[in-house]
């Protein structure tokens, strides 16, 4: 590569083409969506060992019914 085509300067008088006002808009709303989400930290909340283990036993529960509601409906059809 030479140096005369990789020191030159961007070419100035390329056409600027205007952006339209809805993009425009578009751009700020999600940059400040962007910049709001950043500065707000989501901080979960610490659940006790008491509390996990009964979300468990439940979320067990639940899928034991659900297997058992699935095999009857099958042995009913």
């Amino acid at each position: 590569m030479s140096t005369k085509t990789s020191t030159r300067p961007p070419d100035t008088r390329a056409v600027r083409r205007r952006v339209s006002l809805s993009d425009r808009i578009a751009l700020r709303i999600g940059m400040s969506l962007i910049i709001w989400s950043r500065r707000t930290h989501h901080v979960r909340p610490s659940v006790d060992i008491a509390t996990r283990n009964r979300l468990e036993r439940e979320r067990e529960q639940r899928e034991a019914e659900w297997l058992i509601r699935t095999a009857a409906l099958t042995l009913w059809h």
